[in-house]
Formats: structure tokens, C-alpha cells, sequence
């Protein structure tokens, strides 16, 4: 009792603090619409857009998010801002890569490097690094392909590069925290810790925030969780969600709370353990983040298997099974490495057009340069015989000294200028030279890693297509073994019903032997509850859904088949079956019909006595979204009525139908109420709550 309070407790403050941290960010989204009704600048209005839409990311409202995105990526486009378009590309990409759609991310996140590179933003081109490691993390881990997880080490390596050459140290916490993931899910958990402490001691070093340390914490917890130092990692874990639950990051809880539960279930203790693991199941549904749902359903599925609640594994392990099937694709596998040929295709081109254009501008500064040498000899020349036109005109007498003098002068200018463009030719000439080199070295740099990345990719698609010979055979293995399981629950039910069919006639004939009336009413009430439950797995054998019976037939058959047993027709008989809900789980659908079998009997034995036109309304109503969500049950006769204290009482003989309506209504959490209504109305409300159980 006390560790139930304790638990009701936390999750009280829990959501208490996620409210209002939740409606701080609805508050600031709110203040960034208001500010695009105003008249602003098309860059202003742009940079509003992008703000919108990454605070609905960090509230995991991915759809919200790309809605603002496409007004900020056309306004971009307008004014041309290269900065801008990058990180559109870039926020698109990472909600591409939790929407599951790899390619896509891909696409955008090689769009963002170009956008970046043009504007000269390398701490944003290692943001986008960091990003395609995350998205070959994730297609690595989701598609078992080693070499994935490999490219995502060298653009973890890349962005870690970039950051260390301007000295980011915030950003390169965050880089060695994800290398260290991807370390992990190579096995090597040794080299996955040492990245995490080494984002602690960069964190340490600039006296980072506490926010800073949230994802290093819920690492280290879940590498001490594999490495078997259980309560090594609860203490990690636990300041994790301290911090996380006051900056309120949903899919940063969603990890946590899947830890501690990995955690207290290796210690055995499952209550802890489901306790965390329903917490992490009721977010991750929120963030609607496929590969963590994966882990999350994943990790619930092996929970509940080992405490022996079977039901709830086989659920978790179908809802697994459906993402993984949707990640796991060969055309997802495709689509990648075509689009990583075409980016390699593309990049080439660019550098090509950049030495195309290097040259151009080359060519066009030499002919600009002897242009301007070209007019100052002639303003040389045009100076030299000006001044020998004065000197002529000045005296003839001194004619010879100043013809000598202005020859001189001339001779020495003469050498200077021969002097002064002999050295500017050997300056161009040497800057040519050197140009040349530079270029044949680029190229020679440019064949090598088109040689490189050839043989590269040639070994890579040997790879693939091996792994895609194992996942073809995974698949096929999985769904013979899915239509086995099935075969096996439909004859299951079949064998189920065969028995329940045996016990009914063996009642039959029991009823038939005796002769006293009381003991043949009770051998027959029992007979047609074993028949009710017959009916569930006739239902379940007859459809391809072995676990979800049709409500609406299954109560029609069952009405249908006591009218019968009692003699009625239906010329004059008004049955009345309304049943909204077509369809309900079998651990709902039992009892409920059970329910129905006794208060249906009921009625029959006691109300239609003395009635000409006997009615039975049965009607089966679903609400959703109301103060009280859930289906309600209503059986209905036009007999005497029945007060509500007579039914209360339990000491009389026929007690037993009572107490098991009763009964499997508290099985069911259902509130039971009986109304005298034109006869009787018996009412039950089974809450939403034990629908999703």
C-alpha cells in the first residue's frame, strides 16, 4: 500500500510539472502567431515560421511542425536565402528520421549541406553531419545493417572535426553522446561509455546547464543496464528524469522511463517495472516516433512475457512486429543508396563547375591586368612626346644639351618601365604556374576519391545484397510462423467449442435423467451458460481475427437461440438488438456475453408470463470522448419489473445468477444499475479504461 502511494505521488507531481511546462510552450507558439498577423519583412516573417515549427518538434507534434514549415520554405525561396532553405532542409530532414522516412531525410539532409556550404556555416554543416549519423543510427539499427551503423560513425567522426576546428564545445558533447550510441548498438559498450564520459568532462569544463547532461545521464544508465550494474543505472537514470521532466522533452522521458523499466525488471521488480514501462507506452504514442515506438513496444513485450501476463506481450509484440515491418523495407534499403549515388553524382558536378568557374575568373583578371599595362604605356608615350615638343619649342640654341638631356631621361624611363614589366611577367607567369599546380593536384585528388568511393560502393553493394538475401528469408520464416500461429488459435477455439459443445449435451442428457424440477431448471441454466461461452469461440474459430469476436452477431445468435429454447417465435416475439460496436476483444466479449446469457434468461423465466407481445430491447452503445468514455450495456423486458432492493438480496435460493452478474461485472469495472422502466431495465457501463487493458 505504501509503494502504490508513493507511485500515485510522483505521477501526480509528474504531470503537474509536464502541464505547466506544456503550457509555456503553448504560450510562446501563441505569441509567435500573433507576430505574423503584423506587416514584416519576408526574412522576418521566415525566421517566425521556422520557430513556430521547431518548438511544435520539441513538443513531438510532427504534423504541426510541416505545417509551418511550407509557408517558411517558400518565403525562403523568394528572397533567395540560402541560410535560410538550409535550415528548412535540416529541421525536415531530422522529421523525416523520426516519421521513419529515411530517403526522405536523407534528401533533405544532403540539400542542407549545399544550402550551408554556399552560405559558409560550418558549425551548421556539422549540425547536418550530426543529423546523418543520427539517420544511419537509426536505418542501422532498425534494418540490422552493420554498414549503416558504420556511416553513421564517420558523420559522427565529420561533425566532431568540424566542431573541434572552431572550437563548438556545446556541440561536441552532443556529437560524442551520439557516437557512443552508435558504439553501442555495435556491441562495443566499452567505447560507448568513454564517449559519454567524455561529454561530461567537455560539459564540466564550460559549465554546461543541467539540460546539457539529461541525454549523457539516460546513456550511461542504459549502458550500465546492459553491462548488468542495475542499480548503477537507476541512479543515472533517475537524474536523467530529473532534468527532463522540467524542460519537459517528451521522447527524452519516453527513453528514460523505458530504461528504469529494462532496470527493475532485471532486479525483479515487476511492479516498478510496469509501473515505468505503461508510463513510457502512454508518451511514445503521443510522439508518434516510430523507431522509438519499436524499442518501446519492444521492451514492453519482454516485460510482461516474463511476469507471465501473455496477453499483454502477444499485443506489444504485434504493435513491434507492425513498425518494424514498415522500417525494415528492401525499397527503403534501395531508395538510400540511390540517393547517396546521386548526391556523390551531384557533388562532383559542383566541384567541377567550381574549377570550371576558377579558371574563367583566372583568365579574365590576366586580360584585365594587361588592359590597365596597356594604357599606362601609352599614357608613357603620350607624356614622352609632349615633353619633347617643349623642349623643341623652348630654344633652338639649347636644342643639342636638351635633346641629350630628354634622351637620357627617356633612355632611363625606357629601362625602368622594360625593368617594371619584366617583373610583373614573371609575377603572372609564376601565378599561372602555381594555378596549374593546384589544379592538376585538385584533379588528381577529385580521380582518387571517384576511384575510392567506385570500389567502395561496389563492396557495399555486395553487402547489401547479401543482407537483403537474409532479410528476404527472415520474412518469409516470419510469416509462415504467423500463419501457423493463426491455424493453431483458429483450431484451438474450434477444439474449445467441440468441448464446450460435449459439456452442453452432457447436461442435456444429465436434465433429461432427473425428475426433480428444481435440479432440471439448474442443470439447464448451467447448460445454456456453457452454450453462450460456445458461441464465443464458434464466433472466433469462423474468423481470420482469432482474439476479436463480432459483438453485434454473437448477441443476436445468443438472444435468438433462448427465445427458441423457451418456445417463442418470432411472429410473436419483439426482439430488439442495436449494437453499435461491432467488434470487442475476447477478454471483454466473454463475460459481457455471460452477462447477457443470465439477464436474458431472466427475463424469459419471470416477465413474459402474462404478456401477449413480450418485448426484449438489447442494445450495446459506445461513447467516446464524454465525462464517462466506454460501452454501455442495456437489457430490457415489458414484464412486472423487479424493484432494486429484491435484486440487492442474495440469501434466497436463486442467488447464484445474481451473484455472477455481479460478479463478472466487477471483473469487468463496470458500474451495475437496475431501473424499473416499463418493466425492467438493467444497465451496465464498462469504462474505456478496461476496454485498453
Amino acid at each position: 500500500m505504501k509503494s502504490h502511494f508513493w507511485a500515485l505521488f510522483g505521477f501526480l507531481v509528474i504531470e503537474i510539472i509536464t502541464s505547466n511546462d506544456a503550457q509555456a510552450q503553448r504560450q510562446l507558439i501563441d505569441s509567435l502567431k500573433a507576430t505574423l498577423h503584423n506587416r514584416q519583412p519576408d526574412t522576418t516573417r521566415a525566421n517566425t515560421y521556422y520557430d513556430i515549427a521547431n518548438n511544435f518538434y520539441k513538443q513531438s507534434q510532427l504534423d504541426s511542425a510541416n505545417q509551418y514549415l511550407k509557408p517558411m520554405l517558400a518565403l525562403s525561396r523568394r528572397t533567395n536565402n540560402v541560410a535560410a532553405l538550409g535550415e528548412y532542409h535540416l529541421l525536415t530532414a531530422t522529421i523525416r528520421l523520426h516519421q521513419g522516412l529515411f530517403d526522405e531525410s536523407l534528401l533533405n539532409a544532403q540539400s542542407a549541406i549545399n544550402c550551408f556550404t554556399r552560405s559558409r556555416k560550418p558549425g551548421s554543416v556539422a549540425r547536418v553531419y550530426h543529423t546523418m549519423g543520427l539517420l544511419y543510427k537509426t536505418m542501422g539499427e532498425n534494418q540490422r545493417v552493420r554498414n549503416h551503423l558504420e556511416k553513421g560513425i564517420y558523420y559522427m567522426q565529420q561533425a566532431i572535426a568540424i566542431n573541434q576546428n572552431i572550437k563548438a564545445s556545446r556541440n561536441l558533447a552532443d556529437n560524442y553522446v551520439n557516437l557512443g550510441i552508435i558504439y553501442e548498438d555495435l556491441n562495443e559498450f566499452e567505447r560507448g561509455r568513454e564517449c559519454f564520459l567524455r561529454a561530461i568532462a567537455i560539459n564540466d569544463a564550460i559549465h554546461s546547464k543541467p539540460e546539457a547532461y539529461r541525454v549523457i545521464y539516460n546513456n550511461l544508465g542504459k549502458n550500465s543496464n546492459v553491462q548488468g550494474r542495475y542499480e548503477e543505472a537507476i541512479g543515472y537514470l533517475n537524474k536523467a528524469l530529473a532534468i527532463n521532466l522540467e524542460v519537459n522533452r517528451t521522447t527524452s522521458l519516453v527513453h528514460n522511463y523505458r530504461n528504469l523499466s529494462t532496470a527493475y525488471q532485471a532486479l525483479k521488480k515487476n511492479e516498478e517495472a510496469e509501473y515505468y514501462g505503461e508510463k513510457a507506452i502512454k508518451l511514445v504514442e503521443q510522439s508518434k516516433d516510430a523507431p522509438l515506438s519499436r524499442s518501446v513496444y519492444k521492451m514492453m513485450s519482454q516485460m510482461y512475457a516474463s511476469t507471465g501476463k501473455y496477453d499483454k506481450a502477444y499485443y506489444y509484440a504485434v504493435q513491434n512486429k507492425r513498425i518494424e515491418d514498415s522500417l525494415m523495407t528492401l525499397e527503403k534499403t534501395r531508395t538510400v543508396a540511390s540517393l547517396e549515388e546521386q548526391f556523390a553524382v551531384k557533388k562532383a558536378n559542383d566541384l567541377a563547375t567550381i574549377q570550371a568557374n576558377l579558371v574563367l575568373a583566372k583568365a579574365r583578371e590576366i586580360a584585365r591586368i594587361e588592359s590597365v599595362k596597356a594604357k599606362e604605356i601609352a599614357a608613357i608615350q603620350a607624356e614622352k612626346d609632349r615633353r619633347i615638343a617643349q623642349i623643341q619649342a623652348a630654344a633652338e640654341v639649347e636644342k643639342t644639351r636638351a635633346v641629350a638631356e630628354v634622351q637620357a631621361k627617356y633612355e632611363t624611363q625606357r629601362r625602368i618601365n622594360q625593368i617594371t614589366a619584366l617583373d610583373q611577367q614573371n609575377h603572372q607567369t609564376t601565378r599561372q604556374m602555381q594555378y596549374m599546380a593546384g589544379g592538376l593536384g585538385l584533379l588528381f585528388l577529385l580521380l582518387s576519391m571517384l576511384v575510392g568511393q567506385y570500389w567502395a560502393i561496389r563492396r557495399a553493394n555486395v553487402r547489401l545484397s547479401a543482407q537483403n538475401e537474409i532479410i528476404t528469408s527472415n520474412s518469409q520464416q516470419l510469416i509462415s510462423q504467423s500463419d501457423q500461429l493463426r491455424t493453431l488459435m483458429k483450431e484451438l477455439h474450434h477444439r474449445v467449442k467441440n468441448n464446450l459443445a460435449i459439456v452442453s449435451s452432457l447436461l442435456t442428457l444429465q436434465a433429461n435423467g432427473l425428475t426433480d424440477e428444481k435440479a432440471i431448471q439448474a442443470l439447464r441454466k448451467g447448460q445454456q451458460r456453457v452454450q453462450a461461452m460456445s458461441l464465443i469461440h464458434q464466433r472466433l474459430y469462423q474468423s481470420d481475427r482469432v482474439t476479436i469476436v463480432n459483438i453485434r452477431e454473437y448477441l443476436t445468435d445468443l438472444a435468438e437461440s433462448l427465445m427458441q429454447a423457451y418456445g417463442y417465435e418470432s411472429s410473436n416475439f419483439d426482439l430488439q438488438v442495436d449494437v453499435v460496436l461491432q467488434e470487442l476483444d475476447v477478454d471483454v466479449a466473454m463475460p459481457l456475453g455471460l452477462i447477457v446469457n443470465e439477464l436474458i434468461t431472466n427475463s424469459f423465466k419471470y416477465a413474459f408470463i402474462h404478456q401477449e407481445r413480450p418485448l426484449l430491447r438489447i442494445k450495446l452503445d459506445y461513447t467516446d470522448g464524454s465525462l464517462q468514455p466506454g460501452i454501455t450495456l442495456e437489457v430490457q423486458d415489458n414484464g412486472p419489473g423487479i424493484k432494486a432492493d429484491d435484486w440487492q438480496k442474495s440469501g434466497s435460493r436463486k442467488s447464484f445468477g445474481r451473484r455472477l452478474v455481479t460478479s463478472l461485472a466487477e471483473q469487468l469495472e463496470g458500474n451495475f444499475e437496475l431501473v424499473s422502466q416499463n418493466g425492467t431495465l438493467f444497465r451496465l457501463h464498462i469504462p474505456q479504461t478496461r476496454l485498453a487493458a
